[in-house]
């Protein structure tokens, strides 16, 4: 009876519940544990009709984390300062509280439970998929497990009750991911899962601006489901959606701008190019800049008592003027030495899923300022500890992945697979959004927040290490059923 129970099981349903219920303890649960406002909190919520209620972000900043908002009862003059599909979510968010409640305090755990449910969806289906060739039941549970182990981990999960773009790109990834494999696993290429990959992946991509040139990889996936449908309603559908996706993605570059444009240039050069550089004058005279302004390396735009005022006149017309983000890739590239600097520190950064000054506790729950928790930490804990942060054993490890990714592509290819084809390339994908992620940050923005910038690089990397474990595992599986025979 027991045996026929766990056969009936089905895993990705279980996958849901389990990611619900982590969810639900830890986001909802007190005590309730979110992340604290490092700043970037205003330029989402100042165009969601919210606001810091009186002297709560200023008390709390950085140490504790904040549940209640204030929603304007009347006109919101707050001017835009982002572009992002984040925004739709959190304005989501604000109008089902407005039906269930009467008052103008928003409580940020309904954005949550928005995140959570996408996240539960996506857990779905990837547990779905990656269990389905798997026959013994035991293997079945040790990747639902392993899912949860990883992907349910406080350090992930606890972005949900944040206002930062870290929430939505996480579950709409892990959501379009979802999509696109049970669409390969069980060929169902139906114009309705085409448009929910898009819709997903358009707010994945526009969720934050250093994501936009992943629009150009969403392309290229459509493109591919483009050649592996024939139907012609499939195919226009999907042309349109690669012009939309392109089209999109260039409007999220191009939003980059004021304030927000100029402090990543700051960075980018500051935190960048000039970082921790012998000759920093030298650099400067490349780029025409007057060599007094080296006194800026290693200095960063919210300094409390800044050298000179990052927002001043004299600086834009002097300083920002005279480079952009594409001048500063030329520069590295002429300079590979400076560029393998930066990719070192972003690589070293990339396993620290938490970032190490914020604190995810309220204050009413008594903890120390800036205070961790603790709770199902393990895995990130695990990453940040114990896995080598290092370039050369990065490089290694993602060159054997792809060794075998490789290997196992052309053999598809020789046995004419297209299942498999198109398995390795939804990873090839997944790995190219992480890759990416180190070098759009380091050029865009120097080691600014790095820990923040290269989240994408761990959500990446624990998904191909996910993925890594189930093919190991099919294989055990099969050797242990062809021996039963």
């Amino acid at each position: 009876m027991k045996k026929k129970c766990i056969k009936n099981i089905n895993y990705g349903f279980l996958a849901l519940i389990l990611v619900i219920f982590m969810c639900v303890l830890t986001l909802f649960v007190k005590p309730i544990i979110g992340m604290a406002d490092d700043g970037d909190f205003f330029r989402i919520i100042s165009e969601s009709n919210l606001y810091y209620l009186q002297g709560k972000n200023a008390q709390n900043f950085e140490g504790y984390f904040d549940r209640n908002y204030g929603i304007y009862k009347y006109n919101n003059e707050n001017p835009q300062i982002i572009v992002s599909t984040q925004t739709i979510i959190v304005k989501l968010a604000v109008f089902i509280y407005r039906v269930i409640n009467k008052d103008y305090i928003f409580d940020i755990r309904y954005l949550a439970f928005l995140y959570m449910i996408v996240y539960a969806i996506g857990a779905y289906l990837i547990v779905k998929v990656l269990t389905h060739d798997i026959k013994s039941n035991k293997f079945k549970l040790f990747i639902t497990a392993l899912f949860v182990f990883i992907f349910c981990d406080t350090g992930y999960i606890a972005y949900f009750n944040s206002f930062y773009g870290e929430a939505a790109n996480l579950s709409f990834f892990l959501l379009s991911m979802g999509i696109l494999l049970y669409m390969y696993k069980f060929k169902k290429y139906t114009i309705l899962n085409l448009i929910m990959f898009f819709v997903v992946s358009l707010i994945f991509v526009g969720s934050k601006q250093q994501l936009s040139p992943v629009g150009i990889l969403v392309a290229i996936v459509l493109f591919r489901l483009f050649m592996t449908n024939k139907e012609k309603k499939f195919r226009y559908i999907s042309l349109a959606f690669i012009i939309m996706i392109i089209a999109s993605s260039l409007y999220f570059y191009k939003s980059i701008s004021g304030d927000f444009d100029y402090i990543n240039r700051y960075h980018a050069m500051n935190r960048g190019v000039l970082l921790y550089e012998w000759k920093p004058d030298d650099i400067l005279k490349q780029f025409n800049i007057n060599p007094q302004y080296s006194m800026l390396e290693g200095t960063v735009d919210f300094n409390k008592v800044p050298i000179i005022d990052p927002d001043s006149e004299k600086l834009k017309k002097e300083f920002y003027s005279k480079y952009s983000i594409p001048s500063i890739l030329v520069f590295y590239l002429k300079n590979p030495r400076v560029f393998g600097k930066m990719i070192n520190f972003a690589i070293v950064n990339g396993y620290s899923i938490r970032p190490k000054v914020l604190g995810n506790y309220e204050k009413e729950a008594g903890k120390p300022y800036g205070k961790k928790s603790n709770f199902f930490s393990l895995w990130s804990t695990i990453k940040d500890r114990f896995i080598p942060h290092n370039t050369f054993l990065t490089i290694v490890a993602l060159g054997i992945y792809l060794y075998f990714a490789v290997k196992r592509y052309l053999l598809a290819i020789k046995n004419g697979d297209e299942d498999t084809q198109l398995f390795e390339e939804a990873f090839v994908y997944i790995f190219l959004v992480g890759l990416s992620q180190i070098f759009i940050s380091v050029i865009g923005a120097g080691d600014a927040d790095l820990g923040k910038h290269v989240f994408m690089f761990n959500v990446s990397f624990d998904m191909m290490f996910l993925y890594s474990v189930s093919l190991i595992i099919k294989n055990i599986d099969g050797k242990e059923h062809k021996d039963e025979k």
